[in-house]
């Protein structure tokens, strides 16, 4: 639960109220006094208050119309990540509302509830500085971002807890420090260490909520705006089981989709993040890069301003928002830090990054360093004069292909492979961190997740990815990584365990270099290694020594990529497949689809660790959740029980060869 409240030096007494999410209000919302705190904490509105923008609801603006953000300051969009040890320690995240930096923010915290009689520990952030992918982020920081089309700057802030107890609950207050301060705060529980029970939860493709959403703050529905993923973020803190909240979210990338709405990002970005902080305030959620985290403004590839005029900015090849398109997010969050140092000199820090709890690795990873389909990123507002006066010429793409370094193709297993004296460094960090956890006796699984998918069958949707499949596929083989999650696709599907690449399977659609429609081509499609899965308690139980599952949880509430494809000689499914750059130019028939769900393109998904007692032992039982399709404003019931149910692990009984 996340608290408010703001202090007025003139009172002594406080209000408080409960709004429909559960969110308790404690404070002075008298005017426009208020205004801040009612929009920023939970982004639903108070009895009587206005926030900025909601006092009506206007459709998606014009993409090269800037929205205005607030002037208050009152803290929002609080959220946590883990710091480089789950157990010890966790970041604690938020932002002010709009353009007006906080005049002294803090944050207090203790593992009692945060009084007057118990201030706890307060940690004092320094001014911000705008935002340096060169410098090392510090423990305490407020960190400043100007968008490069609205011209809006924004500011986030950040402090790293450390030394702190495993598995111990902690409270914080964090307050802008205005002269009638607005304070807001929750609590969270760190990781236990060891052989231990957990849960963990995933979703990527989210989106935010419409104007016509309560939740809404800017009053406008965006692009990718959409009511389920109120629901989607619901179910994170109450999922439908009824075994309690898990003790983090994995966001499988695509957040806000801020790109598509060029002209008023940082806007999309504060509707989105006021809902998620429903429950991102709680626990951690550790996010992923997707491709519409990378938006056009006006600075090189390397996040550095355009020196001359603006509007000469684009055409002189400076249109990324900040480093790489990814500004917003390398501000908005502070993950744990993977000490890798790009070839442009700057930090990679929560590009990829990995975290262990109890007996299981998670390794995050950037696939836009990879895969073919570079088409769609950031193109929308390409031909447009925005806010600032820059000038995105029409035609560029936000492309991030190797962004991290090269790979060059390795014919013997068709494969990418780190190259030269600018070799890709987030694969060389992915192999040296997959090798070091097979080596370490303290893990049993690996769960590596993504946003862009190696395996789907999605007909309208954006297909398979070879990129994924050369790169990385023959790291996650090699070293038998357990689970790979991804989004990307706007649907849920699951792959049989796979190992290794079948025999050219593919056909030509779209004639490229030499190959003409209907030539064979090589997709190094993975090779199914059973199909027919042991049993425990009545749950289907896959032995993932015997290969990776690929999971497709892109349900978190934009729309929908249904339905799937399907081949029409035999009604099995079938696969569309990025070969090139220039689109989906080959189809495979897809024996590794296993699990789909042509009824729901939105859900959740849960996972619970069990350790067993024996190093090996681990197991993670999955549950895919459905969530209802909401209508703007409207509201839905959320399922009891599970639309699937597996169990993964590593010394279950083998299945039979396929």
């Amino acid at each position: 639960m996340i608290s408010v409240r703001r202090m007025d030096k003139d009172k002594e007494t406080q209000s408080e109220a409960t709004d429909s999410a559960g969110i308790l209000r404690r404070g002075f919302l008298k005017g426009a006094a208020g205004l801040g705190l009612a929009a920023g904490v939970a982004g639903s509105v108070a009895e009587g208050i206005v926030a900025p923008g909601t006092a009506y609801a206007a459709s998606d603006p014009a993409k090269n119309i800037s929205v205005p953000l607030p002037t208050t300051t009152a803290p929002e969009q609080l959220h946590l990540q883990w710091g480089a040890d789950p157990a010890r320690s966790v970041t604690v995240s938020w932002l002010a509302p709009g353009t007006v930096a906080q005049p002294a923010p803090k944050l207090a915290y203790s593992r009692e509830p945060i009084t007057a009689r118990n201030p706890g520990k307060v940690v004092r952030l320094p001014e911000p500085e705008p935002l340096d992918l060169r410098r090392p982020r510090p423990e305490a920081a407020a960190t400043s971002f100007t968008d490069g089309l609205s011209g809006e700057t924004t500011y986030h802030y950040h402090v790293q807890l450390q030394d702190l107890e495993p598995d111990t609950t902690y409270y914080y207050e964090v307050s802008d420090g205005a002269a009638s301060p607005s304070v807001a705060g929750a609590s969270f529980t760190t990781a236990p260490t060891g052989r231990a029970r957990f849960r963990f939860s995933s979703f990527g493709d989210v989106g935010e909520p419409t104007s016509g959403s309560d939740i809404n703050v800017s009053g406008y529905t965006w692009q990718e705006s959409n009511d389920t993923c109120v629901f989607t973020v619901d179910a994170v803190e109450d999922p439908g089981d009824g075994l309690g909240a898990p003790l983090f979210h994995l966001l499988n990338g695509d957040l806000c989709y801020g790109n598509l709405d060029p002209g008023s990002t940082p806007s999309v970005w504060r509707d989105f993040g006021v809902n998620v902080a429903r429950s991102a305030a709680n626990r951690p959620w550790m996010p992923a890069i997707g491709n519409h985290e990378n938006e056009f403004g006006i600075c090189d590839h390397a996040g550095h301003p355009y020196q001359g005029p603006v509007s000469a900015a684009g055409a002189a090849g400076s249109y990324y928002n900040g480093p790489y398109g990814n500004g917003h997010y390398h501000s908005r969050f502070l993950l744990p830090d993977n000490h890798v140092r790009n070839h442009d000199g700057n930090r990679l820090q929560g590009a990829f990054y990995k975290f262990q709890v109890g007996t299981v690795l998670f390794v995050s990873v950037d696939a836009d360093d990879v895969i073919y389909q570079q088409s769609n990123n950031a193109k929308t507002g390409a031909g447009d004069t925005f806010a600032t006066g820059a000038v995105i010429p029409a035609g560029v793409l936000g492309d991030n292909l190797q962004y991290t370094g090269t790979l060059a193709f390795e014919a013997s297993d068709n494969s990418l492979v780190p190259d030269g004296r600018t070799a890709n460094v987030q694969a060389i960090w992915l192999e040296q961190t997959l090798a070091e956890a097979r080596r370490d006796p303290s893990v049993d699984m690996i769960v590596v997740y993504m946003h862009q998918v190696a395996m789907s069958t999605a007909l309208n949707g954006n297909g398979s990815d070879m990129g994924i499949r050369q790169a990385w596929a023959p790291l996650f083989d090699r070293y038998e990584v357990d689970l790979v999650l991804s989004g990307h696709e706007h649907n849920y599907e699951r792959s049989y365990p796979v190992r290794g690449y079948d025999k050219p399977s593919g056909t030509v659609t779209t004639a490229f270099g030499s190959y003409a429609v209907g030539d064979t081509f090589d997709t190094r499609r993975p090779t199914v290694q059973t199909t027919e899965p042991a049993e425990i308690n009545g749950i289907p139980a896959w032995n993932t020594r015997q290969g990776t599952v690929y999971l497709v949880l892109g349900g978190g509430g934009a729309a929908s990529t249904l339905p799937y494809q399907t081949d029409p000689a035999n009604g099995l499914p079938q696969a569309n497949v990025w070969v090139t750059h220039n689109g989906r130019d080959a189809v495979e028939d897809a024996p590794w689809s296993a699990g789909r769900d042509p009824g729901d393109a939105y859900g959740y998904a849960i996972f619970d660790v069990d350790p067993g007692h024996r190093p090996g032992e681990t197991t993670i039982t999955f549950k895919w959740f459905q969530v209802p399709g909401a209508t703007s404003g409207g509201t839905v019931t959320l399922p009891t029980a599970p639309y699937e149910t597996h169990v993964f692990g590593r010394k279950l009984p083998l299945g039979q060869p396929a």
